[in-house]
């Protein structure tokens, strides 16, 4: 599957501003998670680098091929990177890290050259570091001897605004007076964390969620068999993190932890609460990873509780689980599933804002329980 088969109203939006030689200097791509907005930024710098004329980059010139690879020397990735000290500081701040970092991006580069779904995420980076911004200032500005246009992607760009903004405000000059020849792709699941003054210049793309179809086709290609990607398509929401995570975990065990996670958060007793809170506290400190696919989980179930609330038969064929949406939905009638939502967004976003996580997940869980009431939380997150 292409891109344009996965996104077709945005990759025609963008094939269109190619063919009309209208290319702009930044650009924001935002959306829902798992929606192919990463892939999308690859292949429009492929294809505006790409020799031919065509929707589509002919995926063969040198230009084309060295994109595949992420490894163009026009291709500016940035991305998270852990905190370093200032004695360590090099010029360029990916070899500022740690040799064990430093060797996992690159092996995490090379994945995500083969897989445009693989996140490039290391646990221990928090923000996109004002090193990050400013080394790429300095080269961007450099006369270049390359071919075609510089394009910069920013993966994650929400974590510009961590810490004191000074990243936000260090790629604002450069937006504010953008080098020549040169694109700036910015992707987020987090546009409302951006700061406006960087949102306004920037041309925007919205991705919606891709249709389940399109999911099944996905998971099909990991040579998963049709009755069992329709199942995963829908559990998955349209996220195609999801669905990955589910193919390698399977269904039942992800549905039942999942039933498991929303009793110990609906359940009033104190000894429940008490080791929910320590559980999450130590997943979210030790295996971020693990804390933020917990977390989807809780997310998935909901949504499933909330389609079978209004449509049994479009829930799929979920069996023994009917019978836990109805009694959870008997019980809770008046349950605000939209902010419930926001609220689990807001606990996966909390781990790169530096919070005391064991009083945030207390204060998440008294604001669920006052959510699924129907009634707006005094607790604000």
């Amino acid at each position: 599957m292409n891109i344009s088969e996965a996104q077709p109203f945005v990759w025609q939006r963008l094939s269109k501003i190619k063919s009309n030689d209208k290319i702009g200097t930044s650009y924001l791509f935002s959306g829902s998670v798992g929606s192919g907005k990463e892939w999308c930024a690859i292949e429009f710098s492929k294809l505006i680098n790409c020799k031919s004329d065509g929707p589509l980059s002919c995926r063969l010139c040198s230009s084309c091929l060295k994109f595949s690879s992420l490894q163009h020397e026009n291709l500016n990735l940035v991305f998270p990177l852990p905190s370093i000290s200032k004695s360590k500081t090099e010029d360029d701040p990916i070899k500022s890290i740690s040799k064990e970092d430093y060797e996992l991006i690159l092996k995490m580069i090379d994945l995500k050259s083969k897989d445009p779904f693989y996140k490039i995420s290391l646990s221990n980076a928090r923000r996109i570091t004002i090193n990050s911004i400013r080394f790429l200032r300095k080269n961007l500005y450099l006369k270049s001897q390359n071919s075609g246009r510089k394009i910069v992607v920013i993966f994650d760009a929400h974590l510009l605004s961590e810490g004191a903004g000074e990243s936000a405000n260090a790629l604002l000059k450069i937006l504010e007076e953008p080098p020549n020849n040169t694109s700036l792709i910015l992707v987020t699941d987090k546009k409302f964390k951006l700061p406006l003054t960087i949102i306004s210049r920037c041309q925007q793309i919205d991705f919606s969620s891709l249709p389940l179809d399109r999911v099944r086709e996905l998971i099909e290609s990991d040579e998963v068999n049709n009755d069992r990607a329709t199942q995963l398509a829908m559990l998955s929401n349209g996220n195609m993190h999801l669905a990955n995570e589910l193919v390698s975990k399977g269904i039942d065990q992800p549905l039942k932890e999942a039933h498991s996670i929303i009793e110990s958060l609906t359940l009033l007793d104190q000894n429940t609460w008490r080791d929910s809170i320590n559980n999450f506290s130590m997943l979210a400190f030790r295996k971020p990873e693990e804390f933020v696919f917990k977390i989807s989980l809780v997310q998935l179930w909901m949504n499933l509780a909330l389609r079978y609330k209004f449509d049994k038969k479009e829930s799929g064929s979920l069996g023994e689980y009917f019978d836990s949406f109805e009694k959870f939905n008997d019980k809770y009638p008046d349950a605000n599933f939209f902010e419930i939502n926001n609220l689990l967004e807001d606990a996966m976003m909390a781990l790169n804002r530096n919070l005391y996580m064991p009083l945030f997940i207390l204060n998440m869980m008294i604001s669920i329980q006052t959510l699924l009431k129907g009634k707006k939380p005094k607790i604000i997150i």
